[in-house]
């Protein structure tokens, strides 16, 4: 059972919380929620079943809404099945998404969503944001206590800050999705109760969460960036907390787990860097890892097969000039330099992570200021901004 931690409106200081494996607690709440397929005609009082070619969506959040996501779901379907062709009969896929955390948590959730591989479900709870559309307000602002006083256009900039920060920071429920989507794929896939290493796993969960639609909306493409996850993979080079490639490889689910953030943003990376990589012989590596997987049903031979010809201390060293190379989007920083001497932490009515974080920038935007100016870094005043 996996599960993407959250809650989403409280994501990690570093961006995204990892996205954790999680076993559910037993399926609790309202006993008319009953895991597995539904028949449409006796769905539960406020719930409807939305039909799709493979999927069927019991929704707490109505029929469009459960539509959209059901027609998300098919078109990440495919592009799960073009990396992984699957040539039997496909089976109904069950999506459950509830209304709110609380009905979630009650029927056993403890993330934004997870796979249940016993009841061969997705579940999940309504964050707010659908495809980059959120229709919930933004989850930052100034405080009544903040004494600051911004012109018009410092307003808009704010305005625009705590959007963007909101969008960010939030996690998406269809990218969500995603993620988990190919949990459920790949355990049908490979018809295997041997799990795959996590690195690999959620490594890939975390390669589809960032899946784009098409300019003509009628498909998807892979290869954008995880900004939550490349912002906590650079603070953990500057901390020195990642391991090599070798070393994740290695990596039993309890080693991944110890330090979930870090492993899981390195677990991305890696997956990226391979998948997106120029030399056509390192974007295979990965399929054909899975399908001898597939055959096997070890992974240490496959593993081992796949990285035969392959220098581990190399492709390390490639990875780790191909993370320094790219740039971590985070509007959270750029409200410290653009307002950290006169907005503080407490000034800002938002989740106490996202405040937490911002402490943190502040800090290290005074301290690049201090050594940009050759003075030592000040901190903001307690009053009088």
């Amino acid at each position: 059972m996996r599960a993407l931690a959250g809650p989403a409106a409280q994501l990690a200081p570093a961006g995204f919380l990892a996205l954790l494996l999680a076993a559910p607690g037993a399926h609790a709440g309202d006993p008319q929620v009953r895991p597995g397929e539904w028949n449409p005609d006796k769905a539960p009082p406020g719930w409807v079943v939305v039909q799709t070619r493979n999927y069927q969506v019991q929704s707490e959040v109505g029929e469009a809404k459960g539509r959209l996501l059901a027609e998300h779901l098919e078109g990440m379907l495919d592009l799960y099945r073009e990396l992984l062709p699957f040539t039997k009969r496909m089976p109904t896929f069950v999506l459950k998404i509830f209304e709110d955390e609380a009905g979630y948590r009650a029927y056993g959730g403890e993330a934004v969503a997870h796979y249940d591989k016993a009841a061969k479900e997705l579940v999940c709870w309504d964050t707010g944001i659908v495809l980059g559309v959120r229709d919930v307000p933004a989850s930052v602002r100034l405080g009544p206590d903040s004494g600051l006083t911004p012109s018009e256009a410092e307003r808009a900039r704010l305005d625009q800050l705590f959007e963007a920060i909101t969008d960010d920071y939030t996690m998406d429920l269809a990218r969500v999705l995603s993620h988990e989507g190919w949990h459920q794929y790949f355990h049908y896939y490979t018809v295997s109760w041997v799990a795959m290493p996590s690195w690999l796993d959620e490594g890939m969960g975390d390669y589809f969460f960032t899946a784009e639609r098409t300019e003509d909306g009628q498909g998807y493409h892979l290869g954008a960036l995880n900004h939550g996850r490349l912002r906590t993979l650079r603070r953990a080079f500057e901390e020195g907390t990642t391991v090599s490639f070798a070393r994740l490889l290695d990596f039993e689910q309890g080693d991944y787990y110890s330090n979930a953030s870090v492993y899981y943003a390195q677990g991305w990376s890696m997956v990226h860097f391979l998948m997106q990589n120029e030399d056509p012989a390192l974007r295979q590596l990965i399929p054909k890892l899975i399908a001898d997987f597939k055959r096997s049903k070890n992974f240490r031979e496959a593993t081992a097969k796949a990285f035969d010809r392959r220098s581990l201390d190399s492709l390390d060293s490639e990875w780790i000039a191909w993370v320094l190379r790219q740039e971590p989007r985070d509007p959270l920083r750029e409200l410290a330099r653009e307002f950290g001497e006169r907005i503080r932490a407490e000034d800002l009515v938002a989740p106490e992570r996202w405040k937490e974080r911002y402490t943190l920038l502040l800090e290290e935007e005074r301290a690049a200021a201090a050594k940009a100016t050759g003075k030592p870094p000040e901190r903001a005043p307690p009053g009088g901004r």
